[in-house]
């Protein structure tokens, strides 16, 4: 008869209301300083998310008409 294997399940004590509230408030500022660390990236891309739509919708639209205008004649 082979033995049986046997685990050791680590159980966690209850946590309080206090204990709970600092472990909340430390999970929420380090994801608030993640998001945080974010932004500045976020509005660059934005950034260069309209400088390049300013400069190729103008360009499309007089292709465009270009392209109309020679279809016209």
């Amino acid at each position: 008869m082979k033995p049986s294997k046997q685990r050791v399940v680590i159980t966690p004590e209850p946590m309080n209301t206090a204990a709970f509230a600092q472990h909340a408030r430390s999970v929420v500022a380090l994801h608030g300083e993640r998001i945080l660390a974010e932004i500045p990236r976020t509005l660059r891309r934005v950034g260069l998310f309209f400088l390049v739509l300013s400069i190729t919708i103008p360009a499309f639209c007089v292709a465009f008409l270009v392209v109309l205008w020679h279809l016209g004649h």
